[in-house]
């Protein structure tokens, strides 16, 4: 009989940033003094024999008890394992999952990942797994943008994309609120910051991942027998626009009037919208070697300006990409893709989005800067934004 011995932990697999609290919202590890290897497996020991035989529970046994208290208790991290059991690869199948670890969360919802082993497996669907639970407290029109996400990659999955999204392994609703599980995409997130990766370019890589977004037909996603379940979004390009201006009207700020009014004069033409993935951070683009970028997290996906999208990179910064014309190469690199992005278009989602932050600082709904420095930074994009057009 000997004490577990301590391994090395493995890195996880990268899909998200790791939250500082993930071992907290993970499920516990088999760890400590009661446990003991026993005939080759570990034995989490109540007592010993007389002869030195431990009796207590296996591991297995230990994890499916833990899992069954936490889920009374709430604890999300044994929902995303609930959650994974209940989409087994058939009645026959053996299901092994893994240590549930907690990857991070945002706004509306939670991730966990799992590596999940089934036995047998003719369909090849072993791997690791995210589970994204939505937070109860979300709001309940998030409920339909996971919905129409899942939906939207599963219909992405049957295409020859230049890129790597994840697959859905399925769409759960256990009496809460929707969980998509789906595979892990592997990779490094792109630093944004130029020269922070060797050889790499990042505003062309966004570039790249933009524009093979932008191309895909997106009428195929209407559902024929739901005439009322739509793509999300605005049918043309000025309508998008026109949408996120309406934050500024009748406003008494000097500045917001000031760049309502420049708006108006520079809004995109009435096209019609384009998919977009409304979300283009760095943590979301994933890259690996030899491999086509790889892109997550499409819950504010929908239709709309491709403006929007790069404006999500830019944010309304002097020096994108941390280098002098950032914006410009960003636009450069995006053409050669064959469409054309004009500079004021970006500029104005840029200034919809400080005005945005200024608004929710001024309510108190946002607390990272007072309202005062939203303003000087409007009127620096917004001096940029004349003077260059």
């Amino acid at each position: 009989m000997r004490r577990k011995s301590r391994k090395k932990r493995q890195p996880a697999p990268t899909h998200r940033p790791i939250a500082k609290t993930a071992r907290t919202e993970s499920e516990p590890e088999a760890e400590g003094e009661e446990w003991v290897e026993w005939g080759g497996e570990l034995i989490w020991a109540a007592g010993f024999t007389e002869g030195g035989t431990p009796y207590g529970l296996t591991l297995d046994e230990f994890r499916e008890s833990n899992a069954i208290d936490a889920e009374a208790r709430g604890a999300e991290w044994a929902r995303a394992r609930h959650d994974l059991l209940g989409r087994r690869a058939g009645r026959t199948a053996s299901v092994d999952i893994g240590r549930v670890k907690f990857l991070g969360d945002g706004l509306c919802r939670k991730a966990f990942i799992a590596n999940v082993e089934v036995r047998p497996d003719p369909g090849g669907l072993s791997d690791n797994y995210a589970v994204l639970l939505t937070r109860r407290d979300a709001d309940r029109s998030f409920d339909d943008r996971v919905r129409f996400e899942a939906r939207l990659l599963t219909y992405l999955a049957s295409l020859d994309l230049p890129l790597r999204i994840p697959k859905i392994l399925g769409l759960l609703s256990d009496g809460e609120r929707p969980a998509i599980i789906e595979t892990v995409v592997h990779g490094v997130p792109l630093d944004l910051r130029a020269g922070r990766q060797v050889r790499l370019r990042p505003w062309a890589v966004v570039a790249q991942v933009a524009a093979s977004v932008h191309v895909l037909d997106a009428t195929a996603l209407s559902i024929p027998e739901n005439p009322g379940w739509t793509t999300p979004g605005f049918k043309t390009r000025k309508d998008h626009a026109l949408a996120e201006l309406a934050q500024l009207e009748d406003r008494p700020e000097p500045l917001l009037r000031d760049i309502h009014a420049w708006a108006l004069e520079n809004l995109p033409p009435a096209e019609p919208s384009v998919l977009i993935h409304g979300d283009l951070l760095g943590q979301n683009i994933l890259l690996a070697l030899g491999e086509p970028p790889g892109l997550i997290d499409w819950e504010r996906a929908r239709l709309g300006d491709p403006a929007y999208d790069l404006a999500i990179v830019t944010r309304g910064v002097r020096k994108p990409f941390q280098i002098e014309s950032g914006l410009d190469r960003l636009l450069e690199a995006y053409t050669a893709y064959g469409s054309e992005i004009r500079r004021e278009q970006v500029h104005l989602y840029e200034l919809c989005m400080l005005a945005g932050w200024y608004l929710e600082s001024l309510h108190g709904r946002e607390s990272r800067h007072p309202p005062e420095e939203y303003l000087n930074r409007l009127s620096g994009v917004f001096r940029r934004a004349v003077i260059r057009n």
